[in-house]
């Protein structure tokens, strides 16, 4: 599995995290941010450091929040926007760039792969690339 590393200091750190602030429930996050998915979004990002994804650019602290904000779509999906999922914010996140997006592009023809990189992707091939 690839960085099996940090997904598992990752998980040690949502695992703490929801013991020690949330009665061990991430059902507890979600009801905190009151229907809201940008204050799930800054709850997550501020109480769980590994999806506080920041850089800086020129001097300036860039937030991306892009996992942060797939925690509230992947939650509004989940529950089909009733109950946990019910963010009457849900058209304020942004669009982040996973691999859903270029799929949807490719697939609306919108986005044209070359040859080869369609072969490379059919076969699951590409060289994952670490830091």
């Amino acid at each position: 599995m690839p960085l099996f590393e940090e997904r598992l200091n990752v998980m040690k750190e949502v695992g703490q995290t929801l013991l020690d602030k949330y009665e061990g429930s991430f059902a507890a996050v979600i009801r905190k941010c009151e229907k809201k998915g940008i204050r799930l979004v800054e709850l997550v990002t501020n109480d769980f450091p590994s999806f506080n994804d920041t850089a800086e650019f020129e001097g300036q602290k860039v937030a991306m929040f892009k996992r942060a904000q797939i925690v509230v779509s992947d939650t509004w999906l989940l529950f089909r926007g009733q109950g946990l999922g019910a963010f009457i914010d849900i058209d304020q996140l942004t669009m982040f760039a996973d691999y859903r997006v270029p799929q949807s592009m490719a697939y609306f023809g919108a986005l044209e792969y070359s040859e080869s990189l369609t072969e490379k992707l059919k076969k699951q091939t590409l060289q994952i690339r670490r830091p």
